[in-house]
């Protein structure tokens, strides 16, 4: 390249000479370059971790709520944007949820400003949208003997019971799904729910996103709809279906979608093909019938898990401002509204923290990744190829990193002899002769170690591959201890580094709908980074949270197309997921990026790699500015591209890049710190603060009708 200094001087030198000046002309010395330096780079920073700081608009959009101004007289049921407002963020920083665990916050280097659009559609929008839910939606209730049967939350919610001598159920003539009734309501609900009419969430997502332009709103940016139906003429009770193929079981083929516990208020998320005209829109309707995924029908108990705490939950709008006997009373929906937008909203969906570290084998991240199956497979269990598709499980994860190859394997062998006894380690016993004394009771520790050993030698098969390891038992027990638990994804104890994820099948959780390869997807999702959309981080309050106190309500998260849901009302993933998932890769990228030039720097090899550098940064201002614009996918497509150029520059000039290997660093413990190691390694089972994978309550709703 000619040198620009250079090119100044000679010409500055001849329009000298052209006007007569006497003397010989000295030309300006070239500089050498410094050798340890890369010149001037504007985003990539040797050694540095690297950060997106993003200015995120969220549309706040109010259908159908009373719109009040500050210091005006309200109903409990007037939605006030600045009350809501104080219960909202200013910022967000994501991190590693379980590495974090281990230590101090491990920061991603996502960070979020948000800038709030408040909306209150106008009256002409309202009366237009109500009219499509009222055309696009059928009656489902049924009257006999002069009971009305709706769906199952409705009816626990009309008498405030659960119990099959009060809540009757029957099949309509033709109706393959039940319907249920309350022979009595109970005295301290507001008004018994009448009807439900039923509507697809997934149409009413794709209609706000369709038409909210009308209302001064762009969906490419992150919206929530909060929406009131109830006090108009044309109110209905209803509730929102998902008979979608989506909801169906890959393996089963039942479909999840007909179960009248699948009724939601919420939905959205569902992923765009087209990434760069990508819509991200969730609604949440507090009119719809109480819902029975949250425990929204029960407004009589303070504490629905046990533990002695309250539980806040996001009852019916109409129980707001009732002197009757209720646990809303007194509340305000301004205040709850804001808690929904923050702790589910923003916190779980539009800006998640991930659950591990995307970047798998730092710094030199994978460019191949094999989905390892390993099926055990009991006697006399379902033939493994009715319950696992391995080509399937590979295509769906394959989204979370689509710039790299993938593949898959699977082998199967039996679930007998020490991998059984080990496996019976997973699950309370009888007795602790299985598990005991050389490991703690009940952990896995045991399988953990099989397993390390089995993955330490595919590994050294197949260098260049990073193998996802997911063990699959297939227990054709019908006394096994495992009560309903499908799979975990577990960490090595240490660093909150993920290692496997265990996947598990009993002719039980078979005859209930489920087989292996959406668990895999699921477990994958979570090896990959993915949180669940009903737990994760709120970064202001440093507090990593759950469904249960004051954050009960936050299961209304799963109402979302994600695979990471416990609904079973998607098989892939949503676009939230997609979005966080392209946010980490392209931070990860750039630090990978950034300490590969360290390892140049340190290795003398800076002149062989400064040209690459300096490309690879054009590269990376190109992906945070379509990351800025909300371009994740082309973000992190551009970033893998300059992380490439950079790594491909460091191997051909000898510098030693060598990824990250738990395997390698994580040994056989001995007993007296076997107890400790276990807890650690199956934190997935208790999440960054000791709370289950999945609780009792969340098991039961999971296999409820």
């Amino acid at each position: 390249m000619k040198n620009k200094t250079l090119g100044i001087a000679l010409l500055s030198v001849s329009l000298l000479a052209a006007c007569g000046t006497t003397g010989t002309p000295v030309e300006t010395p070239v500089p050498t370059p410094d050798p340890t330096s890369f010149g001037t780079l504007t985003t990539l920073k040797p050694g540095a971790r690297a950060e997106i700081n993003q200015k995120l608009k969220v549309n706040i959009v109010n259908i159908g709520y009373g719109s009040t101004l500050p210091g005006q007289v309200t109903s409990p049921r007037d939605l006030n944007f600045s009350d809501m407002a104080q219960q909202l963020p200013e910022t967000y920083q994501t991190i590693n949820r379980y590495p974090s665990f281990y230590g101090n916050n491990e920061l991603t280097g996502n960070n979020f400003e948000f800038e709030y659009n408040y909306v209150n559609a106008s009256q002409a929008f309202q009366d237009e949208f109500f009219k499509f839910l009222l055309d696009n939606g059928s009656e489902k209730s049924v009257v006999r003997d002069g009971v009305t049967y709706t769906d199952i939350s409705s009816a626990y919610y009309n008498c405030q019971d659960t119990s099959s001598t009060v809540i009757k159920s029957f099949r309509p003539t033709g109706e393959d799904t039940p319907v249920y009734g309350c022979l009595q309501p109970a005295g301290n609900i507001a008004r018994p729910v009448t009807g439900n009419f039923e509507i697809d969430g997934e149409k009413v997502e794709q209609w706000l996103a369709a038409n909210a332009n009308r209302a001064g709103v762009d969906t490419s940016e992150h919206t929530i709809f909060l929406i009131n139906w109830y006090g108009r003429g044309d109110f209905k009770f209803h509730t929102y279906s998902h008979e979608r193929p989506d909801a169906v079981e890959t393996d089963t083929n039942v479909n999840f979608g007909a179960r009248s516990s699948r009724r939601t208020v919420a939905w959205g998320g569902t992923p765009a093909a087209d990434q760069t005209a990508a819509k991200r829109v969730w609604f949440f309707d507090q009119s719809a019938n109480p819902d029975y995924w949250t425990s929204a029908w029960n407004i009589t108990d303070y504490d629905i898990d046990g533990d002695g705490v309250y539980d806040k939950r996001m009852v019916p709008v109409w129980e707001y401002g009732t002197r009757k006997n209720s646990v809303a009373y007194a509340e305000k929906i301004s205040k709850d509204l804001g808690q929904v937008t923050r702790y589910v909203g923003i916190n779980l969906l539009f800006t998640p923290s991930a659950l591990y570290r995307v970047d798998l084998t730092p710094p030199d991240m994978p460019e191949h990744i094999n989905v390892d199956l390993a099926l055990e497979q009991g006697s006399g269990a379902v033939a493994g190829e009715k319950v696992i598709k391995p080509a399937v499980a590979q295509e769906r994860l394959s989204v979370l990193n689509p710039f790299i190859q993938w593949s898959n394997s699977l082998r199967t062998t039996p679930l007998s002899g020490e991998l059984a006894t080990a496996y019976s380690c997973f699950f309370p016993l009888p007795t602790e002769d299985a598990c005991s004394p050389n490991y703690a009771d009940a952990t896995g520790e045991q399988f953990f170690q099989l397993a390390a050993q089995e993955i330490r030698a595919r590994a050294a098969a197949t260098p260049n591959v990073y193998q996802l390891p997911s063990y699959m038992f297939n227990d054709a027990s019908t006394t096994t201890p495992n009560q309903g638990l499908l799979g975990r994804a577990i960490n090595d104890g240490v660093t909150g580094t993920q290692t496997m994820t265990l996947n598990y099948l009993t002719p039980a959780l078979n005859a209930a709908g489920y087989g292996f390869t959406d668990t895999v997807v699921h477990e994958g999702g979570h090896h990959l980074s993915q949180s669940h959309p009903h737990d994760g981080y709120d970064s202001e309050r440093n507090e990593d949270y759950g469904p249960s106190g004051d954050t009960a309500f936050v299961d209304l998260g799963d109402e979302v197309h994600s695979v990471m849901s416990y609904n079973n009302l998607a098989k892939r993933f949503g676009q939230f997921n997609l979005d966080a998932q392209y946010r980490y890769l392209t931070t990860a990228y750039m630090s990978n990026a950034n300490a590969i030039l360290t390892l140049t720097q340190n290795a003398g090899k800076v002149t062989n790699v400064r040209t690459a550098a300096q490309s690879a940064d054009q590269t990376f201002q190109s992906a945070v500015a379509a990351y800025n614009n909300r371009q994740y996918y082309t973000a992190a497509q551009l970033a893998h591209t300059g992380y490439r150029t950079v790594l491909d520059a460091a191997k051909g000039a000898g510098v030693s890049v060598e990824g990250y290997k738990w395997y390698n660093r994580v040994g056989q413990l001995s007993t007296s710190t076997a107890k400790a190691r276990t807890v650690n390694h199956m934190r997935p089972v208790q999440g960054p603060t000791q709370r289950p994978e999945e609780t009792p309550a969340q098991r039961a709703k999971r296999l409820a009708p």
